[in-house]
């Protein structure tokens, strides 16, 4: 693996971590995939798409609420200047709807751009990338059970502070966070 890839790595679960910890002041249970710290190098590309930081849940489990759950996705495949959901997209929000389903709770939505474009337009584009996914999610779901909020952070707030390709298709995201009642 080159060191680019194992340091891009490293910045995205760090900001994984960080997010959870004091932007979400929750743990998630991902529906797929398990990374920790000593796990990262055997991936060999850079997008994992899922966290389960399963190392920190018994020394922040004071936080979670009690006997409910939490689940995360993280919908990272928009285009330049696109607020529009991709297949790959839309399968991983159709995991999510089938978890949740079946319980009530408040999804928050937080829409993120790159760094390309002007404060206003980014702002703009990131609250676009959020409602694309509160209406897929409303239009798939038993609306009297949810509460929905939407977030939107237009560059404020990269995975990985960088100017690449590679950097922007990363910090071109959103994230659905469930939460049970």
């Amino acid at each position: 693996m080159s060191i680019f890839n194992h340091v891009m790595k490293k910045a995205l679960i760090k900001k994984a971590v960080l997010v959870l910890l004091t932007g979400l002041s929750l743990v998630a249970c991902s529906t797929q995939t398990y990374v920790s710290d000593e796990n990262t190098d055997k991936f060999a590309g850079m997008t994992v798409d899922k966290f389960l930081i399963a190392e920190i849940v018994t020394e922040i489990k004071q936080i979670l609420p009690p006997n409910k759950k939490v689940f995360i996705s993280f919908i990272s495949h928009f285009e330049f200047d696109s607020s529009a959901l991709k297949d790959e997209d839309k399968i991983e929000l159709d995991k999510l709807i089938r978890l949740v389903s079946s319980l009530e709770g408040r999804l928050v939505i937080k829409g993120h751009t790159d760094y390309q474009g002007s404060d206003a337009y980014n702002e703009n584009l990131s609250m676009r990338r959020a409602r694309t996914i509160q209406d897929y999610l409303e239009g798939q779901l038993t609306l009297g059970l949810y509460e929905f909020s939407v977030e939107h952070f237009g560059e404020l707030q990269p995975i990985i502070e960088s100017h690449t390709l590679k950097a922007n298709a990363l910090n071109r995201r959103a994230l659905v966070i469930f939460t049970e009642k």
